[in-house]
């Protein structure tokens, strides 16, 4: 199993996310100027044919409500849309939604539908629509990863091409959050809440994204641009990927036809091939049978890309890799803020990412990570390796350093860490971190117990229940950091995230003022006063951000880096890419 087939620790945060991105800022929509229908250049092979990928997962379940593996994440990014989409630099532009505004509160958020948005079966997209989808999210019944994210929502439908959600708690970042893929309730609001995970309609999904699945098995997934008529109105029309006319560059796909108002992509096709076995997959690469491979190793994709006319796309992530220390009143040794910081200085951050993941990540200075926005560089300092400074640190604070290890200040016998951690198979990375935190701390003379677990015993009977001292484990902490649930004194119980137990007023009021509706500049002065108390306090070890990576081929043009919150967000740019015949 992958990493991105297994969230370690999904329930940790529950963030809707960031940016109030303008109405106004354009979409990635294809340009109408269209060369003329002429000959390609002379000598350049002109031919039209899918984008083929290799992915390291299998589908189970094509749905925005059900979606389990990476490959089904992956198709549902591509073949279903949100009411906005992430846009470039940050920014949210308009997908199902053509508008919205929120009042003066923070509190009420009013989107109005584009009037033309089709499911690709010809049904019209409308209220009742993402109505259905959130409220299922909200339905106790349902467990998927995004059941917690609408707890305090309402939605409400005044028309059909008009929906309002009004908040508990008024929160700036909420337009992340409407990048929710929205599901059709004419096909699927019968169905039993228990019942969608394996319903038909996983494997025979109709979205209403740029992309219609037109056959899916275990192996391979067939995508096509989807058909005008279902977007625009009309009656709807078989796909194809014949081409209408040569293309008249040295790119092999024609431009598309072109629909009023929507983004439409350049790629007549897109196939995604899927493997179980990495090896494998690096193989059928390597023979030319694919244009690009996702889900690999670190090392095998960094080694696959030296191949020729090979380029590796590293996409910073936003999960973050790190040490939870139990701030309990049962757990004293972790109490002082100077000695966690000693125990952070302890770790070699840089030989870990390169034992971990290759090289294929960035230390992190802390829980927000180094691509958002909001991240202030000045206010959250990396704390360098020091092994020095880590014993001095924790003389200062009373500890004893001894030849069978470190006693805290009165005691009689040595402290050990037990070191709770994923298991290998679960998640290699946080794993392989978690043997480099043991050895460094080992290195410094404390006594650690590493303690691999399944991923459920170590969510279920130990990080919830407290049971811990410390434990390295990976937080989706997504595009917008809220980390209100990870911290705040009262998400201690009742469900809360603060597996921690951490206790300190100053922060709380912090945490909230950062997750508070504001222009950028408000936030961003926001997160820098809640970034500097975290650097103060080191409420937990932040070691690294993991890149989501991707092999392909310089064939493949339009490829945009930028933060991910899950490797599926790497389709952010997927209507400008195009495979060139020459290159």
């Amino acid at each position: 199993m992958t990493r991105t087939d297994t969230t370690v620790v999904g329930s940790l945060v529950v963030l809707l996310a960031l940016i109030a991105g303008l109405v106004g800022i354009p979409a990635l929509q294809a340009t109408t100027a269209r060369p003329s229908a002429t000959p390609g250049p002379s000598g350049i092979d002109v031919f039209t044919r899918p984008y083929r990928e290799g992915v390291l997962s299998r589908p189970i379940s094509v749905s925005p409500l059900t979606a389990r593996t990476q490959a089904d994440r992956d198709l549902v990014a591509l073949v279903f849309s949100g009411l906005v989409r992430n846009g470039p630099d940050g920014t949210i532009v308009p997908d199902l939604a053509r508008s919205w505004s929120v009042d003066e509160t923070g509190r009420v958020w009013t989107f109005e539908l584009q009037p033309d948005a089709r499911w690709h079966d010809g049904e019209a997209v409308t209220s009742a629509d993402v109505a259905y989808t959130i409220q299922t999210l909200q339905d106790p019944e349902y467990t998927g990863p995004a059941s917690t994210s609408w707890s305090e929502v309402t939605v409400s439908t005044p028309t059909p091409g008009e929906v309002v959600f009004t908040l508990a708690t008024p929160l700036g970042d909420f337009l992340q959050a409407a990048t929710q893929p929205i599901a059709p309730v004419h096909l699927l609001g019968e169905i039993p809440i228990d019942l969608l995970a394996d319903a038909p309609f996983g494997r025979q999904p109709v979205g209403s994204g740029p992309f219609a699945l037109t056959s899916l098995s275990d192996d391979e997934a067939v995508l096509v641009p989807a058909d005008p008529s279902t977007l625009g109105g009309g009656t709807p029309a078989v796909p194809s990927l014949a081409p209408s006319v040569a293309p008249t560059d040295s790119l092999v796909t024609a431009a598309p036809t072109l629909r009023p108002d929507r983004p439409v992509p350049y790629l007549p096709g897109i196939e995604l091939h899927f493997y179980s076995d990495a090896t494998t997959l690096a193989a059928a690469y390597r023979a030319g049978d694919l244009d690009a491979v996702s889900g690999l190793p670190p090392g095998l994709a960094a080694d696959l890309a030296t191949g020729k006319d090979t380029r590796l796309l590293r996409y910073p992530g936003s999960t973050l890799t790190a040490v939870l220390l139990n701030q309990r009143p049962t757990h004293p040794e972790f109490r002082d803020p100077a000695v966690r910081t000693a125990l952070l200085a302890a770790i070699d951050r840089g030989s870990l990412i390169d034992a971990a993941w290759t090289s294929l990540a960035v230390a992190a200075p802390g829980p927000i990570p180094p691509s958002s926005p909001l991240f202030d560089k000045a206010a959250e300092p990396l704390v360098p390796f020091s092994l020095d400074a880590a014993r001095k640190a924790l003389k200062k604070a009373g500890w004893t350093s001894k030849a069978d290890g470190w006693y805290l200040p009165g005691a009689k016998k040595p402290l050990t860490i037990d070191l709770v951690t994923p298991e290998q198979s679960a998640n290699p990375g946080a794993f392989a971190a978690a043997q480099a935190v043991a050895r460094d701390w080992e290195t410094l003379g404390l006594a650690v117990s590493l303690v691999p677990l399944p991923p459920s015993q170590l969510i279920n009977e130990r990080l919830i229940t407290g049971d811990f001292a410390a434990a390295v484990t990976d937080i989706n902490i997504g595009f917008d950091p809220d980390l209100y649930a990870l911290f705040a004194s009262s998400q201690t119980r009742n469900g809360g995230s603060n597996l921690q137990g951490v206790q300190n007023l100053a922060l709380d009021r912090l945490l909230v003022a950062a997750r508070a509706p504001g222009t950028d500049d408000q936030r961003k002065a926001a997160y820098s006063a809640l970034q500097a108390e975290l650097g103060n306090g080191r409420y937990l070890l932040p070691l690294a951000y993991a890149d989501e990576v991707a092999v392909v081929r310089h064939t493949l043009t339009g490829p945009v880096v930028r933060q991910v919150a899950d490797p599926a967000d790497r389709f952010w740019d997927v209507l400008t890419w195009r495979l060139a015949a020459d290159r």
